[in-house]
């Protein structure tokens, strides 16, 4: 190779390097040229992209998650280079760029990093029954039978654990309501507490649900209920019912 050949080959690998763009083999042919080849005009390529990083960088925060990444993948040159003491080297920061633009259209699209929190799903109603069922072993399961004829194609039952204070209606072919006009309530008897049930809380059935699960909200604990009545009451429900219209009623 001639003298003009070799300097042209020094000068496409020193702007190979000084853009972060040569493998670890070009590094180390870069590294046995720069001792004869280095001049004054070879740190042109480093003020250039220095130039255009500045033109064209932009300040983003960074994750500390990315932070720690772009510390890991420094360029193999720059480990090379830090035993050189040449005053006029300068070491790019072009290859870093990559990373930040990364960074940027993170925050931009709001993705998710892995020091952002997930969140988790909710789980439906009928979900949260299933598990209640599954992890708790002394969960209760009665069957609810129609109270009056016009109810009288009702079916499902009631999940109830005593310890979680937790429980579920399930309920099958229950009329659609109008909560503009009316709601069904749920009454918890509990004969250890009071002989006036506990309010289990208002709910609607809506147009399109054959089975609807029903998340039970006692307003006071109780502990061995032995019955489960749904009314059909004023929306809003009542403090005590008159149990003019009764549903459907589970008991032990």
């Amino acid at each position: 190779m001639s003298t003009a050949e070799t300097y042209d080959r020094f000068e496409e690998l020193d702007a190979g390097r000084a853009l972060g763009d040569l493998s670890l083999e070009e590094v180390k042919e870069w590294k046995k040229l720069v001792k004869d080849q280095q001049s004054e005009k070879s740190s042109d390529f480093d003020w250039i992209t220095v130039e255009l990083e500045i033109e064209n960088s932009e300040t983003c925060p960074l994750p500390s998650s990315l932070v720690t990444r772009l510390k890991s993948t420094i360029p193999a040159f720059t480990k090379i280079e830090a035993r050189d003491t040449s005053p006029t080297k300068i070491v790019s920061i072009l290859p870093w760029l990559g990373w930040a633009a990364a960074a940027c259209l993170l925050a931009f699209f709001n993705l998710p990093d892995s020091d952002m929190p997930v969140s988790v799903p909710e789980l439906t109603a009928a979900q949260k029954l299933e598990a209640l069922v599954r992890v708790a072993s002394e969960t209760k399961r009665l069957a609810f039978s129609p109270a009056s004829d016009p109810y009288a194609g009702i079916s499902g039952e009631v999940v109830w654990n005593d310890d979680r204070q937790e429980g579920y209606l399930s309920l099958t072919n229950l009329p659609v309501n109008d909560p503009s006009q009316n709601q069904y309530q749920l009454w918890i008897v509990d004969p250890k507490r009071d002989e006036i049930p506990v309010d289990g809380g208002v709910f609607d059935i809506p147009a399109g649900s054959a089975t609807a699960v029903i998340p039970i909200r006692n307003a006071l604990q109780v502990s061995q209920p032995a019955a489960f009545v749904i009314t059909l009451e004023q929306p809003g429900g009542v403090v005590k019912s008159k149990q003019e219209v009764v549903v459907a009623l589970a008991k032990s």
